[in-house]
């Protein structure tokens, strides 16, 4: 039998080829995809390269200042919930630093007096200089006896090799038994928790032991997790979740530089005048280090932000138009991340002046009982403010980026999309960060590869193929400047004490370009924190208001003559 009679339509359609899906009109998400291409642009890197760069030489000068003041873990235990724990900690840290600074000064250096090595344990850079100078004499000693007219150069080199990991185990060991400066502590912290992160973030998935009822593990009963809430006995600080991590990245850190760091804690008992000025010029220094980060971040995350609207709105964006907007506009820039946080503490100020009237004998309780709803008025304030900050700080630079408006117009706009769209902007966060966080160990691991690669064939070369060493250290010619790269650890633990004078001032200029292609790693995830939230706040826009993602603030006026002209002609 033939084929039923077809109307035309019907054929039409029979024969028709999908060929193109365009999946960014159909997935709106799907746009989010293209941070990575956005963030990894050369002029959004260097940018981002030369804030991190300024922000690390601010902090290296404060350090400077502030020398060795920070022992491993103390920031961690920053948010204890065992009152008074971290005092506590803070002192029986520095009560053990100067016993075991002055047990080792005496095993070292028997013939010091012990008047002599208390005050050498009592300043810690002091007894650090006085405690490697030992270590390097003892590990010269060491080389120089490991040569003989009688030994062959393979026993010779094992030796200088033991010699030189021991040396680097003990100058290790010292520096943590010193400590470190404030700033390299909290960005050590910092790093390790954005690890964490991305851990975290990259198996969103997990399988957990459930915990029975007496707080042992119950083996044959398991829980699926979502990473994203913290199940630990810490509660937020507990670093096993995103939330927990993000929480210790932006509220533990910044909170103990300010308030928990050694100089503005009464350690040993210190009062009176010398405390309040060691606490002033601290937090003087504070401010210092903390200008220069806002300058720098409210510069790089403009002209990234910028950057990515204009070239995702399919204009080409130049540079000097992209400085001339974020000079203009940097005010804004610098301004609208602080309203928040100022609106906050403002709003809580009041309520603490209100209160006042609460400390007058007997009258006071009644008073704050009348007027209780206005306290309940402005603690809803904070509360808008709080959730606002919480979900739409992210969106602050790229509204004043797309936008070109003012400080609270920027606030109001963020806000206001976040509490519109609460759900989507959460699935978009969560999928920029899944997203980021699976780039960031692609790019991690083409560093690794470029790392491995280079120590690999220059070290031939270097060692003329295994035929010549290091110096002192026994092993080949660039291992003693350069030991070799591992993925999760790209720069290994650097020993310095091991290396004569030319490979010391070689290591110095090769350290310089190895930190500065490390560190852009660092630069990639500040251009695509950027990038991403302004792909993202487009995103949010076109669903509340229906604005076109085409739809950008000129970088000047007549651009925007330019483009009603054609307009007024037609009518």
């Amino acid at each position: 039998m033939g084929d039923p009679i077809r109307t035309d339509e019907e054929r039409i359609y029979q024969n028709f080829t999908l060929e193109n899906v365009k999946f960014a009109s159909i997935f709106e998400f799907s746009a989010l995809f293209r941070a990575f291409r956005m963030a990894i642009q050369p002029a959004c890197m260097i940018t981002a390269l030369l804030a991190i760069l300024v922000i690390y030489c601010a902090g290296r000068t404060f350090d400077v200042l502030w020398r060795y003041q920070v022992m491993p873990g103390e920031i961690a235990a920053f948010h204890s919930p065992i009152p008074g724990y971290y005092d506590d900690l803070l002192k029986q840290n520095r009560t053990s630093r100067t016993q075991a600074l002055a047990d080792l000064l005496q095993s070292l250096q028997p013939q010091l007096t012990a008047d002599q090595t208390n005050a050498l344990a009592q300043d810690p850079g002091t007894a650090y200089g006085t405690i490697k100078a030992v270590y390097e004499r003892q590990f010269l000693q060491a080389v120089h006896a490991a040569a003989g007219p009688a030994v062959s150069a393979a026993v010779v080199n094992q030796a200088r090799r033991r010699a030189a990991f021991k040396l680097l185990n003990q100058m290790r060991h010292l520096k943590s038994m010193v400590g470190r400066g404030i700033f390299s502590a909290l960005m050590r912290y910092e790093i390790r928790e954005f690890h964490l992160l991305v851990n975290n973030t990259a198996a969103l998935l997990r399988l957990a032991p459930m915990q029975a009822a007496n707080g042992e593990s119950d083996r044959a009963v398991v829980q699926v997790g979502t990473g994203i809430l913290p199940v630990g006995r810490h509660g937020l600080w507990e670093n096993d979740s995103i939330t927990g991590c993000l929480a210790n990245m932006l509220i533990t850190g910044p909170t103990w530089l300010i308030t928990g760091a050694p100089p503005v804690r009464a350690i040993g008992g210190e009062h009176g005048a010398g405390l309040f000025f060691r606490r002033l010029f601290y937090l003087l220094s504070v401010l210092f280090l903390v200008v220069i980060s806002i300058l720098a971040t409210a510069l790089a995350g403009a002209m990234i932000c910028r950057q990515t609207a204009l070239e995702f709105s399919g204009k080409r964006p130049t540079f000097s138009a992209n400085i001339a907007f974020t000079v203009s506009h940097l005010g804004s820039f610098i301004k609208a991340p602080l309203l928040p946080f100022i609106t906050i503490l403002g709003t809580g100020l009041a309520l603490t002046i209100l209160s006042l009237v609460g400390a007058i004998p007997f009258l006071g309780e009644i008073v704050i009982g009348v007027i209780f709803i206005a306290f309940l008025i402005l603690g809803f304030i904070i509360m808008l403010m709080a959730l606002g900050v919480i979900g739409g700080f992210n969106l602050i630079y790229p509204t004043l980026a797309v936008e070109g408006s003012d400080s609270f117009d920027a606030i109001s706009r963020s806000f206001s999309y976040v509490y519109a769209r609460p759900w989507r902007m959460l699935f978009y966060t969560l999928l920029l960060m899944v997203y980021g966080a699976a780039t960031y160990l692609f790019l991690s691991f083409a560093m690794y590869v470029l790392l491995a690669g280079v120590h690999i064939f220059v070290g031939w070369g270097v060692s003329l193929f295994g035929l010549l060493h290091g110096w002192n250290t026994g092993g080949g010619k660039l291992d003693a400047m350069w030991q070799p790269p591992r993925f999760g650890a790209l720069i290994a633990p650097i020993n310095w004490w091991a290396m004569n004078w030319s490979e010391f001032l070689g290591a110095i200029f090769l350290y310089f370009w190895l930190f500065l292609a490390v560190t852009l790693l660092g630069a990639y995830v500040m251009s695509y924190y950027f990038a991403g939230n302004t792909i993202l706040y487009l995103l949010l826009r076109r669903s509340v208001d229906g604005q076109s993602l085409n739809e950008i603030f000129p970088d000047q006026p007549d651009d925007a003559a330019k483009s009603v002209r054609p307009l007024i002609q037609r009518q």
